[in-house]
């Protein structure tokens, strides 16, 4: 057999063997294909180290695949589906059909499902390719070249799934694959295509014969997509994206190039990647999932990284589009239309939008101007864009987004009325609100003080103002505002004003809080969050206002937010006056048509004053006792050391050797040769005895352990001291 010759179970047409060699040679090849299992066999061995890095040399050979410039959109009813060439920028074709889901994109042809039938139909023209009955499945994915077209259609889930692959060449399927799990969304690249299925497996078929030669099974995400972008090969889930390197050898889709998808909840919640596995995973036309989308194009960053095109992710809702920085989801630019986008598809330089009225457009990536737009498309539902790069305008943009721009757009995005719009409008006032920019600060006051817009917004955008760190002088500009008939003004958000003021330490707001206090005319919930506040900025000027507020209002709290305010009074009193809040709260405790709720609060802070006061005698008393102690203790060294003799003398020594004077004379009555007395010479420092040397010698071991015995006392000079001893016979 020639050695390029395909392995094939039937016996060569041409050969030159005997008839006794021939049917061997025809059982050993054919028993050489019945050993390899079927596509998507549970025998197939997963993570073979050399069938994944020979599909990596065969992903890194692939070639090119053709640029991709048309894309797909569905109208209204009636309903039809059309052709929009992105680099002429004009309708190409239309045609009457009725898809139960989104477009696919699959190289040169569109694919559909119209009801139970497969429909595929050319790119560039609306000629219908190829049509084939589904049955009881429906279609999940699909992608292609020129002249070659991979489907997936999939039934049921977990368990009871079941899933056909189909390869069709010109309007005829070349082979068809079934297996017994839920398939993903293939992608087709050169020789190989590649299928995801039952969430941890991704298969790579032959093109021309459909036998499966390497699977790759991870145990550390979910594969639901393959996907093709520029040259490289993806796959990954709604959790992340993963691109194929000779890393996936391990069976890990996070030891290569990974992208996480992002943690956070976007408005809307919009999937990273389309889950594949879900019950009919494409939307139908009209779903809300085409207008609230999230849009990317995945960039190598090097062998072990993965980052995105502008290290941009493109939020899509409705009418707005949110450029969010990839990692930090920061924003970069936002861009506001007049009519619901139901297209977009991120370019390697921009992003390319499609509206309902037929209007195309493409934003630039670094600063989301508009670098050209259409008006010549249908009025459509539904709009699938290529994502090759053929879309990007006739000159490169690279300014960056004007600051004060993008903080206005954020703020119109806030107050746009659109009921649907409320998640994509708290987004915009959590990015409004981490922008240093002291006039964000003006912006998130007008919307917490707007009664026009809706309470969440409000509340959102009261809160956000505690957190601001630039901009403290509308805060203080906007307290000095008060409710006036006659000047037709109302009063500021006192409550949230007052929280911002206290979070930020801004002692210039006291007397404003203190002036809304007084003011009759300050909303009453308004007022607890007040005198917090000014318990928190720890200013004494806020007491005799707050004691006289209590003494005035405290036996007739006339509805539920006054009596929270003069509840905390107390408390505040307690925290700014300390023992001095004593007389007021006593006349409030002992008045008997005070509320009992205030009252009550008001004996609580006596309590803890009176507790205070203990405690504080507690402590003097402890910090008596200790300074006593510490002073007898620092005197006790000093007279230890007046008691103690200058230096030692004989007299001492006799009376350090005095319990042991008989046994040193018993040592000298029995010395042979017999003696009359003995000399000893003793070297004395800091009450160490540091050597005895006794004459004669031969006494030196009898006298010497005698006197070691007994302890030498300190002197006050510390000195080595030499002198002598004599020991006598009775």
């Amino acid at each position: 057999m020639h050695p390029n010759a395909p392995l094939a179970c039937e016996t060569p047409r041409h050969h030159r063997l005997s008839f006794l060699l021939v049917p061997l040679l025809a059982f050993t090849l054919c028993s050489a294909c019945a050993s390899v299992p079927s596509a998507f066999s549970t025998k197939y061995p997963d993570n073979v180290e050399d069938d994944l890095a020979g599909l990596i040399q065969r992903l890194h050979a692939a070639p090119p695949r053709s640029e991709a410039t048309i894309g797909v959109g569905v109208t209204a009813a009636p309903e039809r589906i059309y052709g929009y060439d992105l680099a002429a920028r004009r309708v190409l074709w239309q045609t009457p059909a009725k898809p139960q889901f989104a477009p696919l994109l699959a190289g040169d042809t569109v694919v559909t499902q119209e009801d139970k039938r497969i429909v595929g139909r050319d790119l560039k023209s609306g000629d219908k390719r190829f049509s084939l009955d589904a049955g009881d499945l429906t279609l999940n994915g699909a992608d292609g070249d020129d002249a070659n077209v991979v489907l997936v259609l999939t039934s049921g889930m977990g368990t009871y799934a079941r899933s056909r692959v189909l390869l069709m060449q010109g309007g005829q399927t070349a082979w068809s694959r079934d297996l017994a799990a839920p398939g993903g969304v293939p992608a087709l690249i050169g020789n190989v295509v590649l299928v995801p299925w039952a969430n941890q497996y991704l298969s790579a078929l032959t093109l021309a014969e459909g036998n499966e030669f390497a699977r790759l099974r991870v145990r550390d995400g979910v594969i639901a997509q393959a996907r093709v972008d520029h040259g490289n090969v993806f796959a990954g889930s709604q959790h992340g994206v993963a691109q194929l390197t000779n890393a996936i050898v391990s069976g890990s889709l996070t030891t290569g190039p990974f992208f996480p998808a992002p943690k956070e909840d976007l408005p809307g919640r919009p999937s990273f990647m389309r889950d594949a596995y879900a019950h009919h995973s494409l939307p139908t036309p009209e779903s809300a999932q085409n207008r609230i989308r999230l849009s990317w194009l995945p960039e190598p960053a090097g062998d072990h990284a993965l980052g995105m095109s502008s290290n941009h992710l493109y939020l899509v809702f409705y009418r707005f589009v949110f450029a969010l920085d990839a990692k930090t989801l920061a924003l970069h630019w936002v861009y506001a239309h007049d009519h619901d986008l139901v297209g977009a598809r991120a370019q390697p330089k921009g992003l390319i939008v499609a509206d309902t009225e037929g209007e195309v457009r493409f934003l630039a990536a670094t600063s989301g101007k508009s670098l050209w737009f259409e008006k010549n498309g249908l009025p459509s539902v539904d709009v699938e864009l290529p994502g090759e790069g053929a879309a990007i305008g006739s000159a490169d943009d690279t300014s960056q987004p004007d600051a004060t721009a993008v903080r206005l757009q954020l703020m119109a995005a806030a107050q746009d009325p659109d009921a649907r719009l409320v998640p994509m409008r708290m987004l915009a006032i959590d990015l409004l609100a981490k922008m240093d920019d002291g006039e964000a600060t003006a912006n998130l006051l007008g919307l917490c003080e707007d009664e026009r817009t809706t309470a969440p917004i409000r509340k959102a955008a009261c809160s956000a103002l505690k957190d601001r760190k630039s901009g403290t002088d509308y805060i203080i500009r906007a307290l000095q505002r008060h409710a006036s008939y006659l000047d037709d003004t109302s009063p500021p958000p006192v409550g949230a004003l007052a929280k911002a003021a206290a979070t930020q330490h801004e002692k210039r707001a006291v007397p404003e809080l203190v002036a809304h206090l007084q003011d009759p005319s300050t909303p009453p919930q308004t007022l607890a969050p007040l005198v917090t506040a000014l318990a928190d900025l720890g200013d004494p000027s806020a007491v005799a206002p707050l004691a006289d507020f209590l003494l005035l209002y405290h036996a007739d709290p006339v509805d539920e937010h006054l009596t929270r305010a003069l509840e905390a009074i107390p408390d505040a009193l307690v925290k700014l006056q300390g023992a001095a809040a004593h007389e007021t709260l006593e006349r409030v405790v002992g008045d008997p048509l005070g509320a009992g709720t205030i009252r009550e609060r008001a004996r609580r802070a006596l309590t803890q004053l009176d507790d205070q006061a203990k405690a504080a005698e507690k402590n003097e008393e402890a910090e008596k006792l200790a300074a006593v102690q510490a002073k007898a203790k620092a005197a006790e060294p000093a007279k230890i050391k007046t008691l103690m003799p200058t230096h030692i003398t004989v007299e001492i020594v006799k009376q350090v050797l005095l319990p042991v004077r008989g046994k040193l004379q018993n040592c000298v009555q029995n010395a042979k040769p017999e003696t009359f007395q003995a000399r000893v010479v003793l070297v004395i420092e800091d009450g160490q005895l540091l050597m005895v040397s006794v004459l004669p010698e031969s006494l030196q071991t009898c006298i010497e352990p005698l006197i070691r015995s007994q302890k030498f006392p300190m002197t006050q000079i510390s000195k080595r001291e030499r002198l002598s001893y004599t020991v006598k016979r009775y």
